[in-house]
């Protein structure tokens, strides 16, 4: 197959690249827009608005606050707050495409929680780590943002699931007290393969060739797939144990058929035998990114979230002491 017309995109002699095949941008909606919460929750408005990150890079955060009763709230009366990175491998959708604005809506009214929604930098325009220092200074900005001491997650999907891993990292170095981090269907590779990385050249959502071309599109030049930036052995290498310690708890979530599990596993293994408290749930149905496009997937994906957030947030939640509050 070819990867570039599976992905509905193209290279240009400038090392850009023409994305024919982008969802929808949907525009922020300041007035609010009414939202049925899922497994239940009534009916809240949720209001969405784009604020600035680093004027420098031209990122972007989008914003969805829910209103109604808080019900998600701690015992001071904060909703949660959920720093979000979307998925695309590095290389594709944005903050406000159809169906990561459609999820972080869909989490703000369900939760519910004001949740921010990074619009980093893409590949290979800007190549890794570009998406993560976007993610360090989303964590730099949530300070700022959240000074009322409010809860906060970090979470991502896909791609942004591991850009999530590298912003609980840089909270870490911060001093940034973090009540959990979610990570959906994280995405990593290496240069030999892995079982389910073989028999996925004909996945139907994210084949090997492609696979291949988004981590050759998003790596820095001349790197393999074995670089710290994709293979998860290498990353955990490169971090101090107790660094890795100080993480706080994490929910791991992936799908049977989805070709990056062998990875997700590794990187599950490897961080409870560092000490961190990791719930992990990698036995979900279906392929990968099925959330986005199914709607039982969906309900299934904002309830664990929902579930995970509220155990972890309030007076009696299970932090990390002895850092800076927000």
């Amino acid at each position: 197959m070819d990867p570039y017309k599976y992905l509905n995109i193209r290279f240009n002699p400038d090392g850009s690249l023409t994305r024919n095949g982008a969802a929808r941008l949907l525009p922020p909606a300041p007035a609010g827009e009414p939202v049925d919460g899922v497994n239940g929750p009534a009916r809240r408005i949720v209001h969405s608005n784009d604020a600035p990150l680093n004027d420098a890079n031209g990122t972007t955060v989008r914003l969805f606050v829910p209103s109604g009763p808080c019900v998600g709230a701690d015992g001071g009366g904060r909703l949660p707050l959920g720093l979000y990175f979307h998925g695309g491998g590095y290389v594709l959708f944005r903050a406000a495409s159809e169906p990561f604005h459609n999820t972080c809506t869909a989490l703000a009214a369900t939760i519910p929680a004001v949740v921010a929604s990074v619009d980093y930098r893409l590949a290979p325009e800007h190549r890794l780590p570009a998406a993560f220092e976007d993610a360090a200074d989303a964590v730099r900005w949530v300070r700022s943002y959240a000074a009322g001491c409010r809860p906060l997650f970090l979470m991502g999907s896909h791609a942004g699931a591991s850009i999530a891993f590298r912003a609980a990292l840089a909270a870490v170095d911060e001093g940034v007290e973090l009540r959990g981090l979610i990570l959906n269907q994280p995405h990593h590779g290496g240069v030999k393969r892995t079982a389910a990385e073989e028999s996925s050249v004909d996945d139907r959502v994210l084949p090997l060739p492609a696979n291949d071309l988004l981590w050759e599109l998003a790596l820095p030049l001349g790197a393999d797939r074995d670089h710290e930036y994709c293979n998860p052995e290498t990353m955990l290498a490169g971090v101090d144990a107790a660094r890795l310690r100080r993480l706080p708890p994490c929910l791991v979530l992936g799908r049977m058929k989805d070709p990056p599990r062998d990875r997700q596993r590794t990187l599950v293994e490897a961080l409870q035998k560092a000490g961190v408290t990791v719930e992990a749930k990698l036995d979900g149905a279906g392929y990968h990114a099925m959330e986005l496009f199914k709607e039982d997937r969906a309900a299934e994906f904002i309830a664990q979230v929902t579930d995970f957030v509220r155990r972890h947030t309030g007076a009696g939640s299970d932090v990390h002491a002895g850092r800076s509050r927000l």
